[in-house]
C-alpha cells in the first residue's frame, strides 16, 4: 500500500461532457462522432458508478473456495479516518475492535493504556462520524456489587464483543485490581455487559469467570451455542494457554470447560522447574458451512539466552466442538493444529468471507497486516501492510460479502501540560475483497455511460493510494469483451489515464496492454488501438482544478485479439494520477498467475471437495468402463 496525502471526502461538483471514438477521426468528420455514424453525438447523462453500489449479491457459499490465490484485499483510501483524542476518550487509544450490529450501525471499542486501565465505546452509522466516544463501557464503580469497599483502582483490559443472531451485543473484558492481582487469582476475572439496542444502552455489569485473564473473544455457533475463548494466564510463572467458556443460552449462564489449547513453552519462571504452556490471544471462526472451528492463536517464547519474548502464529481446530476437553497431563493440544505457522508475528484476528476466503490479520514489526487464506483457514498467503502507522492489537470487521473494516492504532508521542506522554489514535478504514468475477453476456451500446449496465453488479475495485479510484465491469458477446470503467477523481489532470492489461485465462503469452490517456487539450479521452471502439465522458476538466468527478469508459475489444483460454481472461490495471499510480495490490505487470479472473460465462455453484474417507465402500479405487471392476481382485 502506498500513501501519499491525507483523506479528503468532499465531492466538488462540475460537469463537462466530452464523448470520444477511440479511433481517430479524418480531418472532414466530427471530431467525436458515435460509432458507426457521421452525425453529432448525444448528450448521455452520466453517473460514476462507486464500489459501495457494486457486488452486492449474495453469490455462492465457499464460491471462491477453489481460487482463493487470486483474491486480493484493497484499502478504499477514500474512507481512511484517524480517530484520536478529544474525540476519543483515551489519550493512548489502545486494543480497537470493531463490530458491525443488526441495525446496520457500528460499535468501536477502545482501552486507554498498553496493558490494562479503563475501557471506552463508540458508536457510528457510517464509520466517518462517531458518538459517544466517551463513554466507558467497564469502569471502577462496576466492581462495587462484587466486593465490598473497593478501594483499590479496579483496571480493565482487552474487551471485544459479538453481536449474536437475536440482535444482542455481548461485550467482555478482563479485569484485576491493581494491587494484589498476582497474589490472589481470584482478584482476576472476565466481566460481561449486555445491550439489547444495538450498543446505545448497556446492561449493569456481570463477573462470568474469576482467574487470570486476557484477549477474550467470542464465537456463535450455527447451533447458536456461545463460545468464550480467552488467554488462561499465570504471570508469577509465565505460563499461559487458551480456555473456554460455554453458553447455551446466549450468555445468560455459563460454564468453565478448561485450557483446550496449548503447547510447550519451557519451564517456570519462579524457579519451580514446572512445565509451562503457551498459545494466547485466541481469536476463533467457525468454517462457511462446516460444524469446523477455528482458532488463531499467537506464540510466546523467549529467545535463547535473552529476555526478550518472540512470538508466533499458530492455528487449532475441532470438528466436534472440543469434544475431547482439555489435554491430559502435560500434552500439547489438540491434535489438531499448525504450530508456529508464521514466525516473528503476533496479535491474530480471523474472519471468513462468505465467498470462501479467509483473513488473518496480524502484528508484523508493529505494523497491521492481513493475509488472504482458503476456506479452511489451513493455507494462507503472503501478508499486505494494512495502515501506515506503526502500533499493536488490531481486528477487523466483515461489513458484507466484499468488504470488511480494519482498525489498528497509530503510536505516537506528544507533550501534554508539559510532559511528553505516550499516545495512539486509531487508525479505520475499509478494504474491498477483489476476487474472480463473471462477466455478464449482453452487447452494451457504446456511448461512454453506464446506462444499461445496471444488472451488471459484479465488479473489480482499484483505490488505496489516493482519493482518485475506478471500478472494473466486464460484459461479452460472440465478437467483443468489453470494459466499463467509472473513475472517481475530483482532481483530473492530464496525467490521469489508465491502462488495461489482459492476459489469457492460463497466463501463457503476452498480455492486450490498452493504453487510454487524456488529451487535455482537447478535454476528451484517446485510446491507443485503433482496432478497438471506445466512448467517454469526461465530467470536468483536466486543468488540475479541484472542480472535477471523474469518468466514464467503454471500450468494445474484439475477442480476435484475446486468447480466452477456457472462457476466461486474467485482468489487471493501472489508474494513473498526479498523486501516483496505483493498481490492485499485490499485483505487478508480469506476475500473470496472480492477475484477476474474470469468466465470460454465467457463474455456477461449486462442488465441495469430499473430506478424506467421505463415500469410501471399503472396496477400493473403482470405475465404470461398461462393467464393475474392482481393481483389488
Amino acid at each position: 500500500m502506498k500513501y501519499n496525502r491525507l483523506i479528503n471526502r468532499i465531492f466538488f461538483s462540475g460537469l463537462l461532457l466530452a464523448w470520444v471514438a477511440c479511433a481517430k477521426p479524418s480531418a472532414d468528420e466530427h471530431p467525436n462522432p458515435r460509432p458507426g455514424t457521421n452525425s453529432d453525438p448525444e448528450p448521455v447523462d452520466t453517473e460514476i458508478t462507486s464500489i459501495q453500489e457494486l457486488n452486492t449479491g449474495e453469490g455462492f457459499l465457499n464460491s471462491h473456495a477453489n481460487e482463493w490465490q487470486n483474491s486480493l484485499l484493497e484499502m478504499n483510501y477514500r474512507s481512511f479516518i484517524t480517530l484520536e483524542s478529544p474525540l476519543l476518550s483515551a489519550v493512548n487509544a489502545r486494543y480497537p475492535r470493531i463490530k458491525k450490529m443488526q441495525d446496520g450501525s457500528y460499535l468501536l471499542i477502545y482501552q486507554q493504556g498498553l496493558t490494562a486501565h479503563d475501557v471506552y465505546y463508540a458508536r457510528s452509522n457510517n464509520l466517518t462520524s462517531w458518538q459517544n466516544a466517551e463513554e466507558q463501557l467497564f469502569a471502577k464503580t462496576d466492581m462495587n456489587q462484587y466486593e465490598s469497599n473497593v478501594a483499590d483502582r479496579v483496571l480493565f483490559s482487552s474487551a471485544d464483543a459479538i453481536v449474536l443472531d437475536n440482535g444482542d451485543v455481548l461485550a467482555f473484558a478482563s479485569f484485576r485490581l491493581n494491587k494484589g492481582y498476582l497474589l490472589n487469582p481470584l482478584n482476576n476475572g472476565i466481566m460481561m455487559r449486555r445491550s439489547t439496542d444495538n450498543g446505545r444502552t448497556w446492561s449493569p455489569t456481570e463477573v462470568i469467570y474469576r482467574g487470570t485473564t486476557w484477549e477474550p473473544s467470542a464465537l456463535q455457533l450455527s447451533s447458536k451455542e456461545v463460545h468464550l475463548y480467552f488467554t488462561d494466564a499465570d504471570p508469577l510463572t509465565g505460563n499461559s494457554g487458551t480456555s473456554l467458556l460455554r453458553s447455551t443460552d446466549r450468555g445468560a449462564t455459563w460454564t468453565a470447560v478448561g485450557k483446550i489449547i496449548r503447547q510447550k513453552a519451557g519451564v517456570a519462571t519462579d524457579g519451580s522447574g514446572q512445565t509451562i504452556f503457551t498459545d494466547q490471544m485466541p481469536v476463533p471462526i467457525q468454517l462457511n458451512g462446516s460444524e469446523r472451528i477455528a482458532v488463531a492463536f499467537e506464540s510466546r517464547f523467549g529467545r535463547t539466552g535473552t529476555s526478550e519474548d518472540r512470538y508466533h502464529l499458530g492455528l487449532a481446530y475441532t470438528s466436534d466442538n472440543w469434544a475431547a476437553g482439555p489435554p491430559a497431563g502435560e500434552e500439547d493440544g489438540p491434535a489438531e493444529r499448525q504450530s508456529n505457522l508464521f514466525l516473528d508475528e503476533a496479535a491474530p484476528y480471523l474472519r471468513q468471507f462468505r465467498s470462501g476466503e479467509t483473513v488473518l490479520s496480524c502484528n508484523i514489526n508493529y505494523l497491521f497486516n492481513m493475509r488472504i487464506g482458503d476456506a479452511k483457514a489451513w493455507e494462507f498467503g503472503q501478508p499486505m501492510q494494512a495502515f501506515p502507522g506503526r502500533g499493536s492489537w488490531g481486528s477487523v470487521e466483515l461489513i458484507d460479502n466484499h468488504t470488511l473494516v480494519g482498525v489498528y492504532p497509530e503510536a505516537f508521542s506528544q507533550t501534554i501540560d508539559g510532559t511528553q506522554t505516550d499516545c495512539a489514535r486509531i487508525q479505520l478504514a475499509k478494504f474491498v475483497l477483489n476476487h474472480r468475477i463473471n462477466a455478464t453476456q449482453f452487447t452494451p451500446e457504446i456511448i461512454g455511460s453506464s446506462k444499461g449496465w445496471t444488472h451488471v453488479q459484479d465488479a473489480l475495485f482499484i483505490g488505496s493510494v489516493s482519493e482518485a479510484q475506478a471500478v472494473f465491469r466486464f460484459a461479452y458477446d460472440s465478437e467483443n469483451l468489453y470494459c466499463l470503467v467509472e473513475r472517481l477523481d475530483k482532481n483530473l489532470s492530464g496525467a490521469d489515464g489508465l491502462d488495461l492489461l489482459i492476459q489469457s485465462g492460463n497466463a501463457t503469452g503476452d498480455p492486450l496492454l490498452v493504453k487510454i490517456s487524456p488529451d487535455a487539450a482537447n478535454g476528451t479521452l484517446v485510446c491507443d488501438d485503433p482496432d478497438l471502439q471506445m466512448a467517454a465522458n469526461v465530467l470536468g476538466t483536466f486543468d488540475e482544478t479541484e472542480n472535477d468527478r471523474g469518468y466514464v469508459v467503454v471500450v468494445a475489444i474484439p475477442r480476435s485479439k484475446l486468447n480466452t483460454t477456457m472462457d476466461r481472461i486474467l485482468f489487471n490495471a493501472i489508474l494513473h494520477d498526479a498523486a501516483g499510480d496505483d493498481t490492485f495490490s499485490g499485483l505487478t505487470t508480469s506476475n500473470y498467475e496472480k492477475w484477476l479472473p474474470v469468466e465470460l460465462k454465467e457463474p455456477s455453484e461449486p462442488q465441495p471437495e469430499p473430506e478424506p474417507g467421505d463415500n469410501d465402500n471399503g472396496q477400493g479405487p473403482q470405475w465404470d468402463n461398461g462393467e464393475e471392476i474392482n481393481p483389488w481382485n
